[in-house]
This record gives structure tokens, C-alpha cells and sequence, in this order.
């Protein structure tokens, strides 16, 4: 019987050598740290579960791993998480990712990538990342230095929520009184300008 290989590998699964001459090989492709089957497509669940092998469980992803994650940006060098302030989880320092503690309700995340295949089984697991609307609201307050102007990102973050403007998102920032709202509105009004040049999305 062909024992299928776990969805994401890492060293402890095999040697590197051997998940390197396998990626050569066409039977393995990267994602993030980590490796998957080619009969795996490489989605938000892949690049989420990969993650979720880096972190506690606790960890959000937020940022520009959000929007990695939903296949809307480049994966960035240095993985963005968040914890709520009242979960008083540590981390140890880690060059691959950054975390910090932030007011986020679980209300605003999901979890992506479920269910995994490893050796011993199908276990439940994944990650909790922000939701959309949520992950472009945090880049319109804290634009990132590798991405200064993310208009275009927190347009496609909203049309990718399913909002035709950013009416929801200036709502957001005032019903939660979220800091940095001055920055944020300014960022909303070029996302607004981004999308109005995309167009309709329902009428195509």
C-alpha cells in the first residue's frame, strides 16, 4: 500500500537533502519554509498550513501574511502575527517572524487550513488569519516599510470581502475607535480611487 505523504513536510518528516533532490525531481514544490506534493494546489489552506508549523497556535496571522496567505501579495521576508492582549502568550524571538500584541477579537479571524494530513492521521489544526476587511484595515494603519503605498492591496483586500467601496472599512474606523484613524482614512481614500478603477465587479 503507497503511504501518502503528510500535505506540508518539513525536516522532521525527511532530510532536507532528500526534500531538496524531490523538489529537483518535480515531486515536490515549496511553500514558505516548508514542502507539499505536487498533487497539492498551492492555496490559502497550503500556504496557511505551512505557517501554522512555524507558530503556537495561539498566533494570528495578520498584515502582509494575511494577504499572502489569500494569494494577494508576494510572501513577505518576515512573517507578521499577532496575539490578543489578554492571551499573555510568549513567543521566542524568531528572524522569520515578528508578533505583537493587539485589541482583536476572534470575531475578526478565521481559520484557514483546517484540516491537515500528517503521518499519524488527519488532525484539525490550520491558523487563524484576520479576515479581509480586517487585514486591510491594520495595512491602512500601519502601511509596511516593503510596501509603503498599499492601495491597490487594501482594495483587492476589500473587493476580496466582498465590499464594492471602502464605506466599510471608514465604518469600521469609527465604530471601533481604532488608533492611527487619520492614517488610515488617508490610505482608504487611495484605496477608494483603486477601486473605482477596477470597476463594477458585478458587472463583469
Amino acid at each position: 500500500m503507497r503511504i501518502r505523504l503528510p500535505d506540508v513536510l518539513s525536516p522532521g518528516d525527511l532530510p532536507l537533502a532528500e526534500l531538496s533532490s524531490l523538489c529537483l525531481d518535480g515531486e515536490l514544490f515549496r511553500v514558505g519554509d516548508f514542502w507539499s506534493p505536487v498533487d497539492l494546489a498551492e492555496d490559502r489552506d497550503q500556504r496557511a498550513r505551512s505557517l501554522a508549523l512555524l507558530v503556537p497556535a495561539r498566533a494570528i496571522a495578520e498584515r502582509l501574511t494575511a494577504a499572502w496567505i489569500y494569494g494577494l501579495a508576494p510572501e513577505p521576508g518576515r512573517h507578521q502575527f499577532c496575539v490578543p492582549i489578554t492571551a499573555r502568550a510568549y513567543f521566542p524571538p524568531s528572524p522569520r517572524f515578528g508578533v505583537r500584541e493587539v485589541v482583536c477579537d476572534l470575531e475578526n479571524t478565521i481559520r484557514v487550513g483546517a484540516r491537515t494530513v500528517r503521518r499519524d492521521g488527519i488532525l484539525p489544526g490550520g491558523l487563524l488569519v484576520t479576515r479581509p476587511l480586517r487585514t486591510a484595515l491594520d495595512l491602512a494603519r500601519w502601511p509596511p516599510p516593503e510596501s509603503p503605498a498599499p492601495s491597490a492591496l487594501i482594495a483587492a483586500l476589500l473587493r476580496l470581502a466582498g465590499h464594492p467601496d471602502t464605506s466599510a472599512a471608514r465604518r469600521a474606523c469609527a465604530i471601533d475607535r481604532l488608533p492611527y484613524t487619520h492614517r488610515a482614512l488617508v490610505q482608504l481614500d487611495a484605496a477608494e480611487t483603486a477601486m473605482q478603477a477596477l470597476g463594477d465587479p458585478t458587472r463583469r
